[in-house]
């Protein structure tokens, strides 16, 4: 009888720990539900990614994918491009804009001579 009462008592004891097992709070949840989460920390509740993040990552981008490109074209390693090796690399906007681009008039571009004018160009462009 007390065999039987033990065995009662341990199947009564696995199903409530199964079952509360079952109503923990799970860890892995989808960013969707991230906001109505109770159990997420406050920090972990805010959205991945803010306006003025998202602006700054997406002009971030495509500046580093120019950089690469730079480099890539520079053919002889000193950090600036001729007209020659931007042609040969396929950087159209700075074949077709060098003597914009080159104000010092080296007959040379560096990288942040490119930078500077594309954000000219884009101040240019939103102020009309």
């Amino acid at each position: 009888m007390k065999l039987l009462q033990f065995a009662i008592w341990a199947a009564l004891g696995m199903t409530a720990i199964s079952s509360a097992g079952a109503q923990a709070p799970q860890t892995d949840t989808p960013s969707a539900l991230r906001g109505a989460d109770p159990y997420l920390p406050p920090a972990l509740r805010k959205p991945l990614r803010d306006a003025s993040t998202g602006t700054a990552l997406l002009r971030y981008q495509p500046m580093l994918k120019l950089k690469k490109r730079f480099e890539a074209a520079d053919l002889d390693g000193n950090g600036v491009l001729s007209r020659d090796e931007a042609r040969q690399a396929g950087l159209t906007v700075v074949d077709k804009n060098f003597d914009h681009i080159d104000t010092a008039q080296r007959g040379a571009v560096s990288f942040d001579d490119l930078k500077a004018f594309l954000i000219q160009r884009r101040e240019e462009a939103h102020s009309r």
